[in-house]
């Protein structure tokens, strides 16, 4: 009977740590390196109330060949009720000494970068998220890839 109980109890924690709060994560990956300017990429979140706070993170994937300190983005969000709303952000890749920012591999740096801190959904419902480079360039070359998480912040 205990060892049942255990089990149960293992099998739990495993669950939970697993989940962690997120609500949706989503990665897109560049075989060629290049995000070209209009290539979009969406995803879909359902809000179940408007009283929880979350937190929205990307991680970037580059290449060390990357030419520039920074990418900028722009994101769409489109609410439940139609309601469109457009950002443009600078996501930061250099540190203030000018080396890469993140985790240095053996040819390409991965970043985590805070998009958007302690939120609420204004409205239930579905709610789309896209994103595409900002860029002064047609094609962004040294990408290898975007995640985007969104989470419940831990209060």
């Amino acid at each position: 009977m205990i060892r049942i109980a255990l089990i149960g109890f293992a099998f739990l924690v495993t669950l939970s740590a697993c989940d962690r709060g997120v609500l949706h994560t989503e990665k897109w990956k560049w075989k060629d390196q290049q995000w070209i300017t209009g290539d979009k990429k969406s995803f879909v979140m359902v809000a179940t109330d408007t009283t929880t706070v979350y937190e929205m993170d990307v991680q970037l994937s580059h290449e060390e060949s990357y030419d520039y300190q920074n990418l900028y983005i722009r994101t769409l969000t489109t609410y439940p009720s139609g309601k469109e709303v457009t950002s443009v952000t600078s996501l930061e890749l250099i540190n203030d000494d000018g080396s890469w920012a993140g985790d240095k591999g053996e040819s390409c740096c991965k970043v985590d970068i805070p998009l958007q801190h302690r939120f609420t959904f204004p409205e239930v419902g579905s709610y789309t998220w896209s994103v595409e480079p900002y860029m002064r360039i047609d094609t962004v070359k040294g990408i290898n890839s975007l995640k985007v998480t969104c989470r419940k912040v831990k209060e």
